[in-house]
């Protein structure tokens, strides 16, 4: 916990083709930690300068930025800070992928993330695995929980029209219109005074979705296939806390917040898992769409402009 910084190396597993160059650490829960659109140069994830763990979460020790794998249960996964297993094998028609895996044994279930890069491919594909290999039903969890850069005018656009709102003040949820509430469009994060949960509640749809865009209409998009149905913002807000919080995790000069999918509609729950196994794939990807739509007052605009663009990138992948 100290701030006693000195170079450090750690190994790296890259994954490249002539769209994308995603880099993952094994060593520390097998973190997405840097995905560059290298058509523009641009990096699309929040890449932390340094490797500043704190006194956060069940393990007592976590990190931001990057995508975070949480598998079991609530508060960011225990290993979060520990190698996973990995291995290079091949993905679908023979597209090298990275197979990163563990044992959950808080659950008693293995589960496995194989990413692959296929080379035509603009998105990343990320596809999870979990088994149960008990005679009983286990109580499961997932979040992918993906930080990006907080920039002035960035907003958050998903396919639901309410959410499950969490400011800290009351401790519970309270269910909320979105884009707007009493005034203030939750949907820009740099705008917000106070640290918050926003659960979007999306209808049943075929591959969910959610993106952050810049104000010029440039940024990530992630995709899901159905099983993952989960959305949220989290920000921390601009109190001196929420301030203090990231200059804490950081070097003092950035501000993030995060984007997140997962298998419930909230991070209060746990599914129930029978004896089997459980599938899905995610994708992550460059977005760039008409700012002017992305920013403007009709939201359902917005969505239907971001539903084109996701399944313009990723129909082909499922």
């Amino acid at each position: 916990y100290t701030r006693d910084r000195r170079p450090r190396r750690f190994l790296a597993a890259v994954l490249e083709n002539r769209h994308l160059r995603a880099l993952f650490l094994p060593e520390l829960g097998g973190r997405l930690w840097s995905l560059v659109d290298k058509a523009t140069g641009r990096e699309l994830l929040e890449v932390n300068p340094v490797f500043q763990p704190a006194n956060l979460s069940v393990r007592g020790a976590w990190f931001s930025g990057g995508v975070e794998w949480n598998i079991g249960i609530k508060g960011h996964v225990p290993h979060t800070v520990s190698p996973l297993f990995a291995a290079r094998v091949q993905g679908p028609g023979g597209t090298p992928a990275l197979r990163l895996y563990e044992w959950c044994r808080i659950r008693q279930t293995p589960f496995q993330i194989d990413a692959m890069l296929p080379d035509d491919s603009r998105v990343l594909l990320v596809r999870v695995r979990i088994v149960n290999p008990l005679d009983v039903p286990v109580d499961m969890y997932w979040w992918s929980n993906i930080a990006v850069p907080e920039t002035p005018g960035m907003r958050i656009i998903a396919p639901a029209h309410s959410s499950y709102y969490n400011d800290y003040t009351s401790g519970r949820f309270s269910e909320a219109p979105v884009p707007v509430q009493g005034g203030e469009d939750r949907t820009y994060p740099a705008a917000a005074q106070r640290a918050a949960d926003l659960f979007f509640k999306l209808p049943p749809i075929r591959r969910p979705w959610v993106t952050a865009l810049d104000a010029a209409g440039g940024g990530l998009v992630q995709c899901s296939t159905a099983m993952l149905k989960g959305r949220k913002l989290f920000h921390w807000g601009d109190t001196p806390g929420g301030r203090n919080w990231q200059a804490f995790l950081s070097d003092g000069t950035r501000r993030y917040m995060e984007i997140q999918a997962g298998l419930g509609r909230t991070q209060e729950e746990y599914l129930s898992m029978p004896p089997g196994r459980w599938e899905w794939l995610e994708a992550y990807g460059p977005m760039q769409t008409d700012p002017a739509v992305a920013h403007g007052s009709d939201w359902q605009a917005a969505i239907r402009s971001e539903e084109r663009r996701v399944g313009k990138e990723c129909r082909s992948r499922w």
